[in-house]
């Protein structure tokens, strides 16, 4: 098995692949792993393709209602009624297409791709090769820069640091060494006698034999996985779903309804069913399909202004459902640019602030700022730590950038908050005699200067133990003191406290001296008469935005769980900082792939943070959360992120610095990598919910309305109070205007206050009970005016052009009363929706055309009501809004 690689001797590996460390692969031995192991190539993901977009727009349920009331729309002659349902078909998949192929466009725009060429030894001879050509057994050269371009077991190292951040996650780079024997079972990031496919060399070089290609990477099971875990519906797909099923009870229960009613009155069976069937048809809100795409097409657009770049309209309201965020640390949480935090010397801690690697901060003891031109030994440590760096820190495009390890880059940018660089010391006359590199054994980095006056500096870093070792004199107020066994202890201290809050330490400590102009009097000199300088404390830093993040997602009951590959004391130290609850008890991977059952249920729900994890591990996560019911987003950046990424209710991918695959297995992209883009989009997500809440009831209570009128004719034996092109006009031009103003409606004041809960529906028994008594409070002002009016002496086209009217007046100022979910409709937010107002000025023209304009007049069966009739009409209109703004005032208090 190509895991197990790692535990055996590399004697075994060259006899298992028929290969030669020397010689590399005979041509007869390449041609038949050619033809048995073929390509080195990964199966490239097409994406979502341009048919599968157009079909994600009508597959939902309620569409597919449209389709049908079309066709019996058609069926029973009312053709005007199937176009106009026909039209809002294809103009809803229209938007929907245009929305999500631009947002696939978007996403494909960031795609990165893997290694194409590689170095390697065939019949004695290094050539250059397509890295697709390489087969397990082939010895391959890589070095700094290189991207690996397959698994493979090391036979040489020289100073080699990997970046395995595709794999595990995590920035910092990962010491190599070949020699390294493993015996027990080992996480990929802690095998360093391994590299693997798609990672990056940060320095240094190595020789390695191929183990694997293809499928058989550890990227490519990753990439089989993927294809085997399968996307469940959104929360919205759900809900729809529901929805689209209670509209056809409603349908069938109104044809049956009214056909035996209307065969018990002795009414014609044709023109009964008929009617019924038109109710039926004015039961289905024609226009929620295009409100619902518009207003997720509208958030969709509002996350983009947030840097959340969204890849699927249905995507977009399940971030308001999230209960549970399952989170990374390095990029999302952190600022994956190191920092130097702290320096110890002098027995003092001088703090450092600014975050990453833009070179602004002031320097600190005891919370007094200090002043560097009075800081010799401070200076010094600071210069010491700079030139002991083969890192370059580079300005490109505005922005600063690490050329080499991500810790020298702290150090670098550290000397330049206080005022120097490589540069500027060159200039001094500082010149670089010679260099031990760091190495995993050594544990430490060398480097000898000469300067202007002469004199010769030698400056090492490393790790503290070491290094504290290595010294036997220490500066203290720049003076050189012998270094007791006591203060090496003190020193000790200082090195666990501050390993404990999770910062990365590294001794420092110099001498000066003559003769060391070569790598072998660099290493003679270090062995007596070091002096120690001063600890440095380096940590990748969490956001700033993020603390305060949490503590909102706290309110909106939404846990977040951080998942990791970094260490347990620093996934812990991070976790605390930025409020993560339970981050005193950290879960290993391992922890999780013994666990079974219960026990792992337990484990998952009862705890918070993760270290060390597997991609199996974070796909076990996922699944568990999922069966307890919770609706999670899950972040990620690299390839072992995207089997979690897809299984999530909602995957949260990295734009900045994710790879492509991670893009494509998820729902969301992140633009800036941070954490708190995720707490904006849950917010807008619940502004969306909210929002397509609002615009549901609105349409529903209308469309409940006018059946319970038409009802209330039949059953008092009344003459139909409306005609069909009548519903048709208030269904079309009435009420899908007004809804559509509701998806601009702002968040209401307690949104992010709201308890998260994964059973969130649309219908719940609540809603249906207001849309139920609203509809007969809208219905009613319409009937009595319709009877009063036929009492009256009124004709019957009189008569039903103002029940006809006042209805439309009602139903249309009833969108007031939908643009908050509780309390009064004109509060001080009213001016602020402008959409609203014109939808409200259009509809209100629209229908007086309607009732004065002859070419309606004809069309709606419409004859001109006289001024004096208006004042009745108006009560009717007024009254039914006032009594739904009392109960909806009384419900909120």
């Amino acid at each position: 098995m190509a895991q197990n690689y790692y535990k055996q001797k590399i004697d075994e590996i060259i006899k298992k692949f028929n290969t030669d460390l020397t010689q590399g692969l005979k041509e007869s031995e390449l041609k038949k792993k050619q033809e048995k192991y073929g390509k080195n190539k990964l199966r490239e993901s097409r994406g979502v393709s341009f048919w599968q977009i157009l079909f994600n727009q009508i597959k939902d349920l309620i569409i597919i209602i449209l389709i049908i009331s079309a066709a019996l729309a058609f069926l029973i002659g009312d053709n005007l009624e199937g176009f106009a349902i026909l039209a809002v078909i294809v103009f809803n998949t229209i938007i929907g297409f245009v929305t999500e192929y631009q947002a696939q466009k978007a996403v494909a725009s960031l795609k990165n791709v893997l290694s194409k060429k590689a170095l390697v030894l065939r019949s004695g001879s290094k050539k250059e090769i397509e890295a697709a050509e390489l087969v397990p057994g082939d010895i391959i050269f890589i070095e700094e820069g290189d991207q690996i371009p397959a698994d493979s077991r090391l036979v040489d190292s020289q100073n080699l640091t990997v970046n395995e951040a595709s794999l595990t996650g995590e920035s910092e780079s990962v010491s190599k060494n070949a020699e390294a024997e493993i015996a027990e079972d080992k996480t990929l990031a802690e095998r360093e006698n391994m590299v693997y496919m798609g990672t990056t060399v940060a320095r240094g070089k190595g020789k390695a034999v191929v183990t694997a290609t293809a499928e058989e990477t550890e990227i490519g099971k990753i990439g089989a996985m993927l294809d085997e875990t399968k996307e469940g519906k959104t929360p919205l797909e759900k809900r729809l779903d529901k929805l689209g099923k209670s509209l056809v009870k409603i349908t069938l229960v109104v044809i049956a309804i009214l056909t035996v009613i209307g065969i018990i009155m002795g009414r014609p069976v044709y023109e009964t069913v008929k009617t019924g069937i038109a109710l039926a048809i004015a039961a289905v809100p024609e226009g929620l399909p295009i409100i619902a795409t518009i207003t997720l097409a509208i958030g969709m657009k509002k996350m983009v202004e947030h840097n959340a770049l969204v890849r699927e309209l249905l995507a977009v309201e399940t971030l308001g459902s999230v209960t549970t965020i399952c989170t990374d640390k390095t990029g999302t949480i952190t600022e994956n640019q190191m920092t130097l935090r702290k320096i110890f010397l002098n027995d003092q801690e001088i703090e450092i602030s600014g975050t990453g690697y833009k070179p602004e901060g002031e320097f600190s003891a005891a919370g007094s700022q200090i002043d560097l031109k009075e800081a010799d030994e401070l200076k010094l440590a600071l210069k010491a730590s700079l030139l002991c760096t083969s890192a370059d820190l580079v300005k490109e495009d505005g922005n600063y950038k690490v050329l080499g390890e991500a810790t020298e880059g702290a150090l670098l940018t550290a000397g330049r908050k206080a005022g120097f660089s490589k540069e500027s010391l060159k200039k001094e006359g500082y010149q670089k005699l010679a260099e031990i590199p760091f190495n995993s054994s050594d544990m430490y980095m060398a480097v000898s200067y000469s300067t202007a006056k002469s004199e010769e500096h030698l400056y090492l870093k490393g790790s503290p133990d070491v290094v504290l070792e290595m010294c036997d004199s220490i500066l203290i107020d720049g003076e050189i003191e012998e270094f007791s066994q006591a203060k090496k202890e003190e020193i000790k201290k200082e090195n666990k406290k501050l390993g404990e809050e999770g910062l990365r330490i590294l001794g420092v400590a110099f001498k000066t001296g003559e003769n060391l102009d070569s790598e072998s009097e660099l290493k003679e000199s270090i062995e007596s008469g070091l002096t120690f300088l001063a600890l440095t404390a380096i940590i990748d830093p969490p956001r700033q935005s993020v603390k305060k993040a949490i503590e909102e997602t706290k309110k909106a009951g939404i846990k977040t769980k951080m998942i990791t590959g970094d260490q347990m004391d620093t996934a812990a130290s991070i976790a605390w900082k930025v409020g993560i609850e339970g981050s005193n008890n950290v879960i290993s991977g391992q922890e999780i792939s013994k666990a079974s059952g219960s026990q792992l249920k337990d484990l998952i729900k009862s705890n918070s943070v993760f270290s060390r994890v597997t991609p199996e591990n974070k796909l076990q996560i996922i699944e568990v959360l999922s069966e307890e019911k919770e609706i999670t987003a899950m972040t990620g950046d690299g390839v072992n992120d995207a089997p979690a990424l897809k299984k999530a209710d909602i995957g949260v991918s990295m734009g900045e610095r994710g790879t492509s695959v991670a893009r494509e297995a998820s729902d969301m992209v992140l633009l800036d990598d941070d954490f708190a883009t995720i707490v904006t989009a849950v917010r807008e997500g619940r502004v969306i919910f909210d929002n397509i809440q609002k615009f549901i009831y609105f349409l529903f209570s209308n469309n409940l309305s006018k059946i319970i009128y038409i009802f209330l004719g039949i059953i008092f034996n009344l003459p139909l109070p409306l005609v069909a092109m009548q519903i048709l006009w208030i269904n079309v031009v009435i009420d899908v205007f007004p809804a559509l103003s509701l998806a601009w409606e702002k968040e209401e004041d307690n949104i992010m206050e709201r308890k998260a809960t994964p059973e969130r529906n649309i219908m719940d028994k609540a809603f249906k009970k207001k849309v139920t008594i609203h509809s007969l409070i809208l219905a009613a002002g319409p009937m009595l005016l319709y009877v009063w009016a036929l009492n009256s002496g009124y004709s019957l086209e009189l008569s039903r052009t103002l029940s006809f009217s006042v209805l439309a007046f009602t139903q249309l100022f009833h969108v007031f009363n939908a643009r908050r979910k509780s309390g009064m409709a004109f509060d001080k937010t009213v001016l602020e929706n402008k959409y609203l107002w014109l939808s409200v000025g259009i509809g209100f023209v629209f229908q007086l055309a309607a009732i004065y304009l002859p070419a309606l007049q004809g069309i709606l069966s419409t004859v001109p009501v006289e001024a004096s009739l208006w004042l009745p009409s108006s009560l009717a209109i007024i009254i039914p809004m006032a009594v739904i703004q009392f109960l909806n005032w009384k419900g909120s208090n």
